[in-house]
């Protein structure tokens, strides 16, 4: 028994350090993005960036060794000394390892990519696997925790919380060529070309692939959020905010500051504020019978507010009919995916998510 809660305890300051490496590793990531995308004379692997990458990637690795030895008896194998949430950890720190090296051979034979290709590189696709690993580590000790007491439902962890919201971050920097906060969306002019017209594909492909980037930027940031209210009863306060900020400011970041990026992310991060704000004075009824109402006005809320910001600072130069209907897919988007996550059997009076715990008690 004493074994038996020794490794299923969590250990929220041990988490939050593995984190805190975590914000290293992803930072360093986004620096390299910088660096694919905006030095096209990059011709090697041995760079300040990848080094920024790899020191964080050796720095996680030794902590956690020392948690493993931490947390051994003596006499007790390695692998069992592994604390809950650590195994995937140590499978993405082999990942890492044997991706990176990958990644040399496939630089020194085909080059180093400059561009979009750098982001859908295979080599680089399995680092951001491990890495999602390895940033998953405070949830995945959370969830042991928790299943260790079943019958009680505390608050998601900081260090769990803070985890999410790094996941996120990674989610955004792989998906930045679709991300409706780096984009002149709504600024750029649009004319509306009859089908069979010369030039009709062209024009409206920026439309199109800028209606595609508010669907999965809503998804990106809407899927956690649902996520980390089904750890608890009520959303953790100020979440809309930090996932909005991981989704919005870091790929702003890596592509330069440009102005109207700037002021689209500033005027959603402020709704994301307000919303936070809402969301804490929202009745839990709501959270449980009307959660996809709650996405779908936390999503309208979002992009509204990146409409304003751009509005204020530029103007809008889409057709009414389209910005508006931008938002109105987005809304639903949203509460589709609240309605799935809340999706039970028929008659089992035990739907998912917070309904569960309502239901339950």
């Amino acid at each position: 028994m004493l074994e038996t809660a020794r490794n299923t305890r969590t250990d929220g300051p041990r988490d939050l350090v593995t984190e805190l490496l975590g914000l290293w590793l992803v930072l360093a990531v986004f620096l390299d993005g910088w660096a694919h995308l905006n030095l096209p004379s990059l011709e090697t692997f041995f760079t300040p960036w990848h080094a920024a990458l790899y020191s964080g990637m050796l720095a996680t690795a030794a902590w956690t060794a020392v948690v493993i030895f931490r947390n051994r008896t003596p006499g007790q194998p390695l692998v069992r000394a592994i604390p809950p949430g650590y195994r995937g950890t140590v499978v993405g720190l082999i990942l890492f390892a044997t991706a990176g090296g990958l990644d040399l051979l496939w630089h020194e034979l085909l080059g180093i990519e400059v561009s979009l290709d750098a982001l859908v590189s295979p080599t680089h696709l399995l680092l951001g696997f491990s890495l999602f690993l390895i940033l998953g580590t405070a949830v995945r000790s959370a969830r042991a925790g928790h299943s260790a007491s079943p019958g009680d439902h505390p608050a998601l962890p900081p260090a769990a919380l803070f985890a999410v919201v790094l996941m996120t971050g990674l989610g955004a920097f792989f998906l930045i060529y679709v991300s409706a906060f780096v984009r002149p969306g709504p600024t750029a002019l649009f004319v509306p070309t009859p089908f069979g017209s010369p030039g009709r594909v062209q024009s409206e492909m920026p439309v199109v692939v800028t209606l595609a980037s508010y669907l999965l930027t809503t998804a990106l940031i809407i899927a956690p959020f649902l996520f980390t209210l089904s750890a608890a009863r009520r959303p953790v306060r100020g979440v809309v905010t930090l996932l909005v900020a991981a989704a919005a400011w870091l790929p702003v970041a890596m592509l330069g500051f440009h102005t109207y990026s700037i002021a689209g992310a500033a005027g959603a991060t402020v709704a994301a504020v307000v919303a936070d704000l809402l969301l804490a004075r929202l009745p839990a009824t709501w959270l449980r019978s009307r959660l996809p109402a709650v996405t779908g006005g936390i999503a309208a809320f979002l992009w509204t507010g990146q409409l304003v910001a751009f509005a204020v600072t530029d103007a809008i130069r889409w057709p009414v009919s389209l910005w508006l209907g931008a938002v109105a897919l987005s809304a639903a988007a949203a509460a589709g995916l609240a309605l799935l996550s809340s999706w039970g059997p028929a008659g089992s009076g035990a739907p998912a998510g917070p309904a569960r715990d309502s239901a339950a008690r």
